[in-house]
């Protein structure tokens, strides 16, 4: 047996004989499978929520500082182009003011609802942003990005059923006809999910209160010194489905022209979207389009990445993810402890054991090896099947979630809350080496003390221990 081989021998023994080690081992392991479990699972939604968020805002916005909005976007699309085109992908402008939604629901109540008006060139919009991909229809089919109206919509009504079940050598129909077009608003409008549907819990569905092809009633202030209330009606013509509730139950999308003739009479917009080119830093380039606006007109433009329009929702999803590493590593930590506990006890119980090893010429730093190598033998065994049983989770979740909804008998995770078809995750190989590293570190540091204890023992002091 070569020269140190002692060590080794005891710390597998000691690893496969003292049961009481086996709950060490357990605690190190549930608290790398839990931290793993839960960065992983935390990191999924704050992706798909930066994701989304970063679709539905656009990169860079520039925002007017007055209600009404400024004129002649163009010539502000033209600076932004001189100033930083070749950092710019598109732009698009966009006019938005508060209001009202009024539907007539199936029932025959009337539903008002307070609503973020946004008029938009669907066209650009989708250019700038991931518009097209939130837009459904009422099958959950997506729709391309438009604000027209199909002529199937327009005999969702009740004159337009009359007209479906007349032959159209009728010498009814073509009056019939006139009087569907006549009664069916031209311009379309995209609604919030949220806001056109109402859930029922029970039965786990929706139902919508303003149906493809029902009108809609848009009411909000005017631009000017005495703002008065316009109204016009639209037809709903999809739904804006981005999973996000601040947004799927608020926002209204109808054309930018017909929003700015009701509201100010002219061509004045409340932003423009901006889409930057792959690679380029968002926050120089929102610098740089601050600084020549600022040349032409101080105070009224704020020009903010989408990071900085939902930084305190972001840093909020931060805080929480800390905090809960934070208690979730104080699992390990109390495995740290019970190391030592366990440790300290067997120091006490070998000590004519470790008497005899240094009698036989075992070293100072020999002794010490036997128990930080024993501690290492804890955490790496503990931390190794934790990760692999955390990794093993993540990957089935889902179907452990299906497993565990059908033994409640009810959904463990209800996708009609969080608009998720499963539950996001992602893995984060850093994470992973920083959770197992730390156990480790915790584990040896636990160890460090009853070693220490254990390699200044004197020989023949130990021999005499009872």
């Amino acid at each position: 047996m070569g020269t140190g081989m002692y060590k080794y021998l005891l710390c597998w023994r000691y690893l496969r004989t003292r049961k009481i080690a086996l709950a060490s081992i357990i605690s190190v392991m549930l608290g790398v499978a839990t931290m793993i479990v839960v960065n992983a699972v935390m990191a999924g939604f704050a992706d798909k929520m930066r994701t989304r968020l970063k679709g539905v805002l656009s990169d860079v916005a520039i925002e007017s500082a007055d209600f009404d909005g400024f004129t002649h976007p163009e010539e502000i699309m033209a600076l932004v182009e001189r100033v930083a085109g070749d950092k710019v992908e598109a732009m698009a402008p966009t006019l938005e003011t508060m209001g009202m939604l009024t539907i007539v629901a199936p029932n025959g109540y009337k539903v008002d609802r307070p609503v973020q008006i946004l008029g938009v060139r669907p066209e650009d919009r989708a250019k700038v942003g991931d518009f097209a991909e939130y837009i459904v229809d009422a099958a959950g089919r997506k729709l391309p990005p438009s604000l027209a109206v199909p002529a199937e919509l327009r005999f969702d009504s009740d004159a337009g059923e009359l007209l479906r079940g007349m032959d159209k050598d009728d010498p009814m129909y073509e009056a019939t006809k006139q009087m569907v077009d006549e009664t069916t608003p031209d311009e379309g409008a995209i609604v919030g999910y949220a806001l056109a549907t109402h859930h029922l819990a029970e039965e786990h569905r929706d139902i919508y209160l303003a149906g493809p092809g029902a009108k809609v009633i848009l009411t909000f202030p005017s631009a000017g010194r005495t703002p008065k209330a316009q109204q016009d009606s639209f037809t709903v013509i999809g739904y804006f489905k981005s999973g996000m509730s601040e947004y799927d139950s608020t926002h209204v999308y109808i054309p930018l022209e017909r929003l700015q003739y009701l509201r100010t009479a002219g061509e004045r917009v409340t932003h423009i979207q901006i889409k930057a080119k792959p690679g380029v830093d968002l926050d120089q380039l929102a610098r740089t389009i601050q600084l020549e606006l600022d040349r032409i007109r101080p105070i009224f433009f704020r020009v903010q990445t989408w990071e900085q329009k939902q930084g305190t929702i972001l840093a909020a999803v931060a805080l929480e993810q800390s905090l809960l590493n934070i208690l979730l590593f104080l699992i390990i930590a109390v495995a740290g402890f019970g190391i030592l506990a366990i440790f300290s006890m067997i120091v006490v119980e070998k000590t004519r054991d470790i008497g005899v090893l240094k009698a036989l010429g075992a070293s100072t730093s020999g002794v010490r090896g036997i128990f930080l190598g024993y501690g290492l033998s804890l955490g790496l065994v503990g931390s190794g099947v934790g990760m692999l049983g955390g990794l093993l989770f993540v990957r089935y979740i889902n179907v452990i979630e299906g497993w565990l909804s059908a033994l409640t008998g009810r959904k463990v995770f209800d996708d009609t809350i969080y608009y998720f078809d499963s539950i996001p995750t992602l893995v984060e190989p850093w994470t992973v080496a920083w959770i197992v590293g730390g156990a480790l570190l915790i584990a040896v540091a636990a160890s460090v003390l009853p070693a220490q204890r254990a390699a200044r023992l004197h020989p023949v002091q130990a021999l005499r221990f009872e």
